[in-house]
């Protein structure tokens, strides 16, 4: 595993540290570092100076050969990421760069780009567990309608916490900017059953690059959900 050591600027004291990186992590091979992702260690460094825990905007590549996926967490707004990622017109014989591998994998590895570690350490916490992450966005969708609407207030993000048992714990993170309030939100895993029984098959391959961005606003923009009595479907 390659790694670097860059400075992170404490943003509770203001104080610069070294901290350890990794710009990829691939399986088989790393499951210490993906162990890391998952109980949150890898990306919340804690400063030495005043002892606040820290969470980065990492820039990863995650690589599973075995799960035949690959998803890049970023911070760039940019989608130079997006369009590399997207399935190219190339042989076998053209594979020679770390560009051409990516798209090599095209149509083969199912592809995800997302820009925060929650989101990172979800698609990783899915494909674990053998949820379809599309499933997921468009639940996380029908739960924001329903916290906004008992809450009065927006869902600035949600995202999966946790799957034990016969549930799924979503945390939501509601306000239209800091301080915000956090919410854990349970739903029994039946619910995923039932979304995916209802919408999976309106949806293609889980590796077809239309796919490379699932995130909320996919969830808002594939429609799926209109006119949909979400309070109905998953009860909290």
């Amino acid at each position: 595993m390659d790694s670097i050591t860059k400075p992170v600027l404490c943003g509770f004291c203001g104080k610069e540290f070294d901290y350890t990186v990794y710009p990829m992590i691939h399986i088989p091979g790393d499951h210490k570092l993906k162990k890391k992702v998952l109980n949150k260690t890898l990306f919340f460094p804690t400063c030495p100076f005043c002892k606040e825990e820290i969470k980065l905007k990492p820039n990863c590549i995650y690589r599973n050969d075995s799960q035949k996926e690959v998803i890049i967490v970023t911070d760039s707004q940019d989608t130079d990421f997006e369009t590399l990622l997207m399935t190219g017109d190339i042989a076998f014989n053209d594979v020679h760069s770390d560009e051409d591998v990516l798209a090599f994998i095209g149509g083969l590895y199912k592809r995800r780009v997302v820009r925060d570690v929650d989101s990172f350490r979800e698609k990783i916490l899915l494909s674990d567990n053998n949820y379809d992450d599309r499933i997921i966005e468009l639940m996380k969708l029908s739960l924001s309608g329903i916290l906004e609407k008992e809450n009065c207030e927006p869902v600035y993000r949600i995202f999966l916490e946790e799957t034990s048992g016969n549930q799924l714990e979503f945390t939501a993170i509601m306000g239209k900017r800091a301080p915000f309030e956090y919410v854990s939100v349970k739903a029994p895993s039946i619910v995923y059953t039932q979304y995916r029984d209802k919408y999976q098959n309106r949806l293609g391959k889980p590796e077809e690059d239309e796919y490379i961005t699932t995130d909320q606003k996919w969830a808002a923009k594939s429609g799926l959900l209109k006119d949909e009595d979400a309070g109905f479907v998953i009860p909290l």
